[in-house]
């Protein structure tokens, strides 16, 4: 009778670290039957904060002020709670809400670059990027086209600029602000996100290997490179070469 109860109690804990095993082997966030649990507590940092008011500056560090449901991609795997997301251009974070009708936060997506958001279409990564004449540095940036051979991504931020008083009646004074930046990025294939300008000139010095088949493309469809749907369109054509 000790024996046969030795032996179940043997079995029990074998079974028991068994599932022990199993529930850690699965990725952070998933549980043994597949469900995501506590999700947003996973995936959550603690934004930075700013020591700037942003009610006493012109301008705002959103583009959009409101929360939008988002598609979040975690280590390759698509979630499917409803996370609801704003990108706060000025801080480069990813706020995070429970709800659209949140008007602040102080929880930010985790900045990783497996971990990838989805807002109104466009994809948004964190990921490594060249600015010209600037060290390399780490950021959010939309993809507006992944191929094989070419990749084109824009990274729009905002920029706090002080205030400016009048020294005199002949200048004009300006309020503390917000700016608009938008910078773009090429990557061939899985290198480096190399700064460009959208022109004719800049692509051409980007893509030198590529000189003459971007030339016969722009001959042909009487573009000029100055938005980034034409450059979607070379990227297209030169992808079937």
């Amino acid at each position: 009778m000790k024996a046969s109860l030795t032996f179940i109690f043997i079995l029990l804990c074998f079974f028991n670290a068994q599932s022990q095993v199993s529930r850690e082997a699965l990725p952070f966030g998933v549980n043994s039957d597949g469900r995501l649990i506590s999700v947003f507590e996973n995936l959550k940092n603690k934004t930075k904060g700013s020591k700037i008011k942003t009610d006493k500056i012109s301008g705002s560090p959103y583009f959009e002020e409101s929360f939008k449901t988002a598609q979040i991609a975690y280590f390759g795997e698509i979630l499917k709670e409803n996370i609801y997301i704003r990108y706060n251009a000025f801080s480069d974070e990813m706020e995070m809400a429970k709800s659209e009708s949140q008007t602040s936060s102080e929880d930010a997506l985790i900045k990783n670059k497996k971990v990838t958001c989805t807002i109104n279409g466009y994809t948004y990564k964190y990921l490594a990027y060249i600015k010209a004449n600037e060290q390399p540095a780490v950021g959010y940036v939309k993809e507006l086209f992944k191929g094989n051979k070419f990749s084109l991504y824009v990274r729009e931020t905002k920029e706090y600029k002080e205030g400016v008083k009048a020294k005199s009646s002949l200048e004009g004074s300006f309020p503390p602000r917000f700016i608009d930046k938008t910078d773009y990025y090429i990557a061939l294939g899985d290198g480096s996100l190399k700064q460009t300008k959208l022109s004719k000139k800049h692509i051409v010095n980007t893509l030198s290997s590529y000189e003459q088949e971007i030339k016969s493309f722009i001959n042909l469809n009487k573009v000029k490179l100055k938005n980034s749907s034409d450059v979607i369109k070379l990227f297209n054509f030169l992808e079937e070469i």
